[in-house]
């Protein structure tokens, strides 16, 4: 499922600003390091279910491979980058805080989807 225009920005951006605060609650709590572990494992698996990839197929030429891993990942890293920029903020300075989630933001402006898609499809094909 997929919403038109706008409305799929807004909600895409609602769903990175929760996970970032979900990260930031997992830095800030006593056992920080399992939270940082589990808060990825789920943010994979979630990704994965929303993405409807449960049975990625990995079979077939490499660019088709390509295509399906950059599907993924394009689902997948944004919430996963936004949970490490909010764990990683948890602590420190303003500064710091500020710099970690701009660095983030960098971060998920400027991933090479599709070049690391067809860098892994060449390891898995």
């Amino acid at each position: 499922m997929t919403l038109p225009g706008d409305a799929g920005i807004a909600a895409g951006g609602a769903v990175l600003v929760v996970v970032l605060v979900l990260g930031l609650l997992a830095g800030w709590a006593k056992q920080r390091w399992v939270l940082l572990l589990a808060g990825l494992v789920a943010v994979v698996v979630v990704g994965l279910v929303v993405g409807g990839t449960g049975g990625l197929d990995l079979q077939g030429p490499r660019e088709v491979v390509a295509q399906r891993l950059g599907a993924v990942y394009e689902v997948v890293v944004p919430p996963a980058i936004a949970f490490v920029a909010g764990w990683l903020a948890a602590r420190g300075t303003w500064f710091k805080r500020a710099l970690v989630v701009g660095v983030g933001i960098l971060l998920l402006a400027a991933f090479p989807y599709a070049a690391a898609a067809e860098a892994t499809a060449g390891w898995v094909a």
